[in-house]
């Protein structure tokens, strides 16, 4: 357990060093504005972080099949936890379904009748997510949870739970307030 606190630890000075500013206005993505913002790719792409994030989640994926969420944001997140994990797959949905090849929405190794766990870097609204997960579902697969690196704790878990998903997220965005 000490390996995971530390874990924990080490993972939100990386955010507090890397990825949270306070020096807004920022626009955030569902349109509303914050005086604070988390740029989590700056932490999921840092191979520390990486490390971290993917240690601290695949203890949280038993009987996942696989692990993917929205372009851009969730794919460091799923190819860091499939290197990790050695048996959990990769995937991620793109925001609109490309329009030559396959022709597909949802890309990488993900196959009907999975139990996907749905990551994300930052929630805010969980709108992104549900829709990603509306995706995924039209495949036939089974979402046995959301997790998320940090929560910004505007309506995404009510969100995500009133639809019957699991949700779980590393820190809250009042962890570093």
């Amino acid at each position: 357990m000490v390996i995971v606190h530390n874990a924990y630890n080490d993972l939100k000075l990386l955010i507090k060093k890397y990825g949270y500013f306070a020096d807004g206005p920022y626009r955030l993505s569902a349109g509303e504005t914050s005086d604070f913002y988390f740029d989590l790719r700056r932490v999921t792409m840092h191979p520390r972080g990486a490390a971290l994030i993917a240690e601290l989640m695949v203890e949280r994926l038993a009987g996942v099949d696989a692990v993917g969420g929205m372009e851009s944001g969730a794919i460091p997140i799923a190819t860091a936890i499939a290197l990790k994990s050695g048996t959990v797959r990769a995937f991620f949905v793109r925001k609109t379904e490309k329009m030559h090849g396959r022709m597909r929405k949802a890309e990488g190794c993900i196959r009907q009748g999975d139990v996907v766990a749905f990551v994300e870097d930052v929630t805010t609204t969980g709108e992104s997510v549900l829709s990603g997960i509306a995706a995924i579902e039209q495949l036939g697969c089974t979402i046995a949870k959301v997790i998320c690196v940090l929560d910004r704790e505007s309506g995404a878990q009510e969100r995500i739970t009133s639809k019957g998903y699991p949700f779980e997220a590393l820190y809250a965005a009042s962890d570093f307030r």
